[in-house]
């Protein structure tokens, strides 16, 4: 497979297990706290780990709202855990687990966790580029580098 992007497969429930841990640990090595809300890029071109899109993690504190941004590429999210609202220009749709979100690019969106329990995101951006931000935290798991 020299010079190709390796398969990989991902369980729900070892994603959701970590994201919490980390959440509760303030931060782990590859899926620190930034800005308030656990990130882990699982997969970038920029490692080779993909060839054009990012798939990562995000996990928020139960009552936390992300700040509103936008950005230049698709975002599809699905929410694994936890419940919450996604706004996207101005409209709000609400979350659960299976929810799937389509943010077109350029759109601005806040992700906000509800009340009680921690909002598990798993998310991909097509075309790859707007997680750099979430690389330049330390944000790029180490496990990225093997396949399961």
């Amino acid at each position: 497979m020299s010079g190709k992007v390796a398969p990989r497969t991902w369980s729900h429930e070892e994603i959701v297990a970590h994201g919490l841990r980390a959440l509760a640990a303030g931060g782990l090595d590859g899926a620190p706290l930034v800005d308030g809300r656990v990130l882990s890029v699982r997969a970038t071109p920029v490692n080779g780990t993909s060839s054009s899109m990012a798939i990562g993690l995000a996990v928020l504190p139960a009552g936390y709202t992300a700040p509103p941004h936008s950005h230049e590429a698709e975002e599809l999210a699905t929410v694994l855990s936890g419940e919450g609202t996604i706004t996207i220009d101005g409209a709000e749709f609400p979350v659960r687990p299976g929810s799937v979100v389509l943010t077109p690019s350029g759109s601005v969106h806040i992700t906000a966790a509800g009340p009680r329990t921690p909002l598990v995101v798993w998310w991909t951006y097509a075309p790859a580029g707007s997680e750099q931000r979430w690389l330049d935290a330390g944000a790029v798991d180490s496990s990225s580098h093997r396949h399961t």
